[in-house]
């Protein structure tokens, strides 16, 4: 069987058998995290919903206003973080409330 073949069958044939992460740094992801201090309490709201994977509807009734608010308050986020769409919103609204998290168990001793 020729090398070409085997790697083939067998995707992994000639990688690191060990995995390290690649060095990560973009812009954009931090420009979108500096941002998040220009949001309203409500948008943080929602920002942290969208972080969970709520749709529209479940932002809606978790916060007791209509759809349609809830959409515009989505609109809002995107454009104030300088994103294109919800999918990017939420990663930021995870990280955030996970960095906000991290922070306030730092600075309370519960973390190195």
């Amino acid at each position: 069987m020729s090398t070409a073949e085997t790697e083939t069958l067998n995707p992994r044939a000639g990688l690191a058998t060990e995995w390290e992460p690649a060095p990560f740094h973009d812009e954009g992801w931090e420009v979108a995290m500096a941002r998040v201090r220009l949001l309203s309490e409500r948008e943080l709201d929602v920002l942290q919903l969208l972080g969970r994977g709520a749709s529209n509807r479940t932002i809606a009734t978790q916060l007791g206003i209509t759809e349609r608010t809830a959409k515009a308050h989505v609109a809002q986020i995107l454009t104030k973080l300088d994103v294109e769409s919800r999918l990017q919103a939420g990663i930021t609204g995870f990280a955030w409330r996970n960095f906000a998290r991290g922070t306030a168990a730092r600075g309370a001793g519960r973390l190195p």
